[in-house]
């Protein structure tokens, strides 16, 4: 996607770091500095003071948002403003993270000298059916979870990709992510790595008790369907790590590429390849 100007720029954190404020803060001045019209979320209003112009309040119509966190921060943002599809920069807080590659000293500076690339991100549409109409539906930018609760998670799933049977099996449930979520549960699930900017889906089943299932990685255009033919507990859909439902008997779920995308927000000389070498 073509970079263009951003002016109106929303500003978040994850409160939970101790860190954080000030991190913030430092943020805020900078941007000031440079001209940018700030918005700060309405979670920071006990924290951080709205001055020099600045407001609370991430509009629907703003041209950015700086995610200051981790990976679980962008996705927090990114659900929110699904349907805006408001570009996202994540700001690091430390190195575990895939989705935050911006830094404290360089974001203004960067935005301002457009030293940055915007990457279309594909999220994947999840719909909990037992008929013809969804009885619920979400949008992931990471993955979608079919798994048990409770102590004794064991589920018996049958797994259809566009119709046709790809296998019955017993696990603790099933994993459909993203090339993005590839390298989050999927990826300690054991699943593959996926160029991010590809447009596929993984299928990884969750602790599978059999040594004979692998992950699968299917054409986006592709549908999912995963229904649950036995369960020794409660069942529960989970977006993201963030959102979570049961799945009443009878209802399965129905995964497939969604009409929105997150575009996310990378340096211009953002290297996929490297980031692995440095993180794993």
């Amino acid at each position: 996607m073509a970079a263009g100007p951003f002016q109106r720029v929303g500003l978040g954190a994850n409160l939970a770091k101790d860190e954080a404020a000030g991190l913030v803060e430092r943020l805020l001045l900078s941007l000031v500095s440079e001209g940018f019209d700030v918005f700060l979320d309405d979670d920071l209003r006990p924290h951080v003071r709205a001055e020099n112009g600045t407001r609370y309040g991430i509009p629907a119509d703003a041209d950015l948002i700086l995610s200051v966190g981790g990976d679980g921060t962008v996705l927090k943002f990114a659900r929110r403003f699904a349907e805006a599809q408001i570009p996202i920069l994540g700001v690091k807080m430390g190195r575990l993270g895939f989705l935050t590659e911006g830094r404290i000293e360089q974001v203004a500076r960067w935005l301002r000298e457009g030293r940055y690339q915007i990457q279309r991100r594909m999220r994947i549409a999840a719909e909990i059916r037992g008929g013809a109409q969804p009885q619920a539906a979400f949008t992931a930018l990471n993955d979608v979870v079919v798994h048990g609760s409770g102590f004794s998670r064991m589920v018996r799933v049958r797994v259809e990709v566009d119709g046709r049977l790809v296998r019955e099996y017993a696990a603790d449930g099933v994993i459909v992510a993203t090339p993005t979520g590839s390298t989050a549960y999927s990826l300690a699930a054991g699943g593959p790595l996926v160029e991010p900017t590809i447009e596929a889906m993984v299928l990884t089943p969750l602790n599978p008790h059999t040594m004979r299932v692998r992950p699968l990685v299917v054409d986006a255009r592709q549908r999912i369907t995963i229904s649950v033919l036995a369960a020794r507990a409660d069942i529960r859909v989970t977006i993201d790590g963030q959102e979570g439902v049961s799945l009443p008997d009878g209802q399965h779920v129905l995964v497939h590429e969604s009409e929105k995308f997150t575009p996310l927000v990378v340096p211009v000389d953002y290297d996929f390849f490297e980031l692995l070498r440095e993180k794993l």
